[in-house]
Formats: structure tokens, C-alpha cells, sequence
């Protein structure tokens, strides 16, 4: 039996049931009168009655993983998961809940992978090291597979031990990488990844570059802001995460001149519809008079959420729509705005990663001919949120002048 027994109340949802059985890696949930272990048990849920329940299987998915040796099983287990996510799509349960499932297995691939690089190695590493996920792994927002965006931290060595140090995690992320490009998850064509000397780092280093980006800021600047702001702690020395998570809030708060920058960047993005509210197309292109929802809808509500959050010092929170719901908490006058954001986010990321699937691709190009009357109208609903934020950072960020 396993210990500490986890306890739930009766008012649990399976699929909260299926979340915490995977997080605590248990089987079996106890449920008691005040979901406590203080209280009467009245009955025990188990996987199987989950399962059951759901149709579909990603504990087995995760153990899967662990237990793989090569990286062509973790590939083929990984395509799994894009069965599951067509199938969670397909009954509608709700994204939060998707996205939670398909980012603790696309975490898992990238740990089993770490692993197996490890042992790749002739030698245990030289000092501790953090991998860190970036972009929208590390805002856990990454369903369909994408471009590879990852970084290392390593800790801080002598001068005499800095070469070699660095030399040993560089190889160790080249096979990372590599391994990763297997499965299925694309290099980065900007090579934002910790193979890259750039951003394979110490922890001092890591603070002295984010102290520049934000002391110094440049073009270069706002959009490497906008891909390692989100960075999440997947495998290693967590505390060197959280210790860099630290130095950036104090350095931030020092000096709000990035602010503005950012500002400008989210509010940079024209709305999406022209001015007979009418879907804005690219112009030319291999994509010519398709709708690009990634960059003139989700970038606007993530660049915004994240502006706003870093703003207000609320860090360790990197989801686009977690960050609306915690803006919607501290900032009631505009709670309702925050909680449209929210939804609106999640439901046109819904709306890509289901585009993804039915073309085989990442969904971030649309083909308006495809869709019907009825989801052209959603997608337009969702467009009203997008310009109202983008007109609060407006005014307060004072842009009114720099549009």
C-alpha cells in the first residue's frame, strides 16, 4: 500500500480524480465525508473506475514512458497521446483539463529523455543542472508537437572548472535535443536550445542575461523576453529555477522601463478583423488568405497575460489562462474582462490544436473556407476580449502616444 493515503471528497470530479491520481502517482483514492483523513471513509475510487468512466487510458501512457528504453518507443507511446487529445476533443472535456493531462505526459517524455541522455554520458555530471522548458511547454499550453525551446542552468563552478563544465552539458543537451527531434518535437529554427552555447548557462550567467535583457532593451531584447519569461523547471536543481525566478522579479522591480516595451509588443498585433469585421488574411506567402491564429489571437492574450502578471510580481504562475484567472483576483474593477481573456484563450487554443488535428499540422493557419458559418462566428466572439486588454495596456501603460 502506499503512504500517506491521499484522501478526496464525494463532490471530486472524475477528471479531477484521473489529475490526482496521476499527480500522486496512486491508484486508488479514498473518499471521505470532508475530504480529509480526519473524517468517516465512505468509499474508495480507483483507476479502473476512472477508466471506466473516461474510456481512455494516460496513466498507462505515463508508465509507459518511464519504462521505455530507446527513443522510438517513446516516440510511438507519445503518439499516443495525440489519440488521447483527439479523443478528450472529441467529448469535449474541458481544455484546462486537457492541457494538465498532455503536459505532464509531454513533461514525462522529456525527463525519460534526460534520463536516458544521462546515461549516454561517460561520466555522472559535474555539478548540479537545471533543464528548463520554454515557450508554450513552459507555459504548459503545448498540446500538438511544436518547435523545441528548452535551456539549462548549471550551477555556479571556479573559473578553472567553467570550460569543462560547460563543455560536459552542451554534449549532454546535444543528445536532449537530438532525442527530442526523434520523437517529434522539431528543432528550433532560431536554435533557442540549451545545445546552443547562448542559453546553456550558469546561474550567474542566466541572472547577468536577464538583467541585461531587461536593463538594456532592444529589439533582440522583447522577443527573447517573450520566450524565456515562461521558462518552467522540468528535470534537475528545481531551487535554481526558483532562484533565478527571484532575481528577475527584484531586478524588474528596480526597473519598469521593459514594461512599457512589452507593452508596445502586445498591444503591437492588429486586431483580427479588418474594419468591416472581416477576418484579416496573410497577404502572400505560402499561407496567402489564410488566417493566422496563433499570431493575430493567442499572442496578443499570452503577451498581455504575461506583461500584466510580471507587472503585478506574480510569478510561478505561466499559463495564459491561469495568470487571467489570478489577475481576476487581485484586480476585481476588471475581473470580468480577465475572465473573458481566460475563455477566450482557451477556446482558441481549443480551436487551433482541433485544426491541427483534422490537417495533420500545428493548426496555426486556417483556411476560412474550411469552417462553417457557426465557427467563423465563435472565432469572432472570441476576437472582443483581445481588443478591450490590449486597450487597458493602452492606458496603463500610457501608450496612447506610441501607437
Amino acid at each position: 500500500m502506499s503512504s500517506p493515503v491521499i484522501t478526496q471528497s464525494k463532490n471530486l470530479t472524475v477528471l479531477d480524480a484521473q489529475l490526482q491520481m496521476i499527480k500522486q502517482k496512486v491508484g486508488h483514492l479514498c473518499i471521505t465525508v470532508d475530504g480529509t483523513s480526519n473524517s468517516k471513509l465512505i468509499g474508495i475510487l480507483t483507476n479502473h473506475d476512472v477508466l471506466a468512466s473516461l474510456g481512455n487510458n494516460p496513466t498507462v501512457i505515463l508508465k509507459e514512458i518511464k519504462r521505455a528504453k530507446k527513443t522510438k518507443e517513446i516516440r510511438e507511446i507519445r503518439n499516443k497521446a495525440n489519440q488521447l487529445l483527439k479523443s478528450y476533443l472529441e467529448q469535449n472535456i474541458p481544455l484546462s483539463h486537457i492541457s494538465k493531462i498532455i503536459s505532464e505526459i509531454n513533461d514525462s517524455v522529456t525527463i525519460r529523455v534526460i534520463e536516458l541522455s544521462l546515461k549516454k554520458m561517460t561520466t555522472p555530471p559535474p555539478a548540479k543542472f537545471t533543464w528548463l522548458a520554454l515557450g508554450s511547454q513552459g507555459r504548459k499550453e503545448q498540446l500538438l508537437y511544436t518547435d523545441q525551446d528548452n535551456a539549462i542552468i548549471f550551477e555556479n563552478v571556479s573559473k578553472e572548472q567553467y570550460t569543462e563544465t560547460k563543455e560536459y552539458f552542451l554534449k549532454l543537451a546535444g543528445h536532449i535535443t537530438k532525442s527530442l527531434h526523434k520523437i517529434g518535437y522539431e528543432y528550433c529554427p532560431a536554435e533557442m536550445m540549451a545545445s546552443n552555447p547562448k542559453w546553456c548557462l550558469s546561474l550567474s550567467e542566466w541572472k547577468d542575461q536577464f538583467n541585461e535583457w531587461i536593463f538594456n532593451v532592444d529589439g533582440e531584447a522583447i522577443l527573447l523576453s517573450s520566450i524565456f519569461f515562461d521558462f518552467n523547471a522540468i528535470y534537475g536543481e528545481v531551487s535554481m529555477a526558483r532562484e533565478l525566478t527571484k532575481s528577475i522579479f527584484k531586478t524588474l522591480n528596480e526597473r519598469t522601463l521593459l514594461f512599457t516595451f512589452l507593452a508596445k509588443e502586445a498591444i503591437a498585433s492588429p486586431s483580427p478583423l479588418g474594419f468591416f469585421k472581416q477576418f484579416l488574411v496573410e497577404n502572400n506567402g505560402d499561407h496567402k488568405d489564410s488566417f493566422n491564429i496563433k499570431q493575430r489571437a493567442l499572442m496578443p492574450l499570452i503577451n498581455a497575460a504575461r506583461l500584466l502578471t510580471l507587472s503585478n510580481n506574480i510569478f510561478e504562475i505561466n499559463n495564459t489562462a491561469h495568470r487571467f484567472e489570478r489577475l481576476a483576483e487581485i484586480e476585481p474593477q476588471n475581473k470580468e474582462l480577465y475572465q473573458s481573456c481566460s475563455y477566450a484563450f482557451k477556446a482558441l487554443l481549443k480551436f487551433k490544436t482541433k485544426q491541427g488535428i483534422l490537417h495533420n499540422d500545428s493548426g496555426k493557419f486556417i483556411k476560412l473556407e474550411s469552417l462553417t458559418k457557426e465557427e467563423k462566428l465563435k472565432l469572432k466572439r472570441c476576437f472582443k476580449p483581445i481588443r478591450e486588454i490590449q486597450e487597458v495596456l493602452t492606458i496603463k501603460f500610457n501608450l496612447s502616444n506610441m501607437r
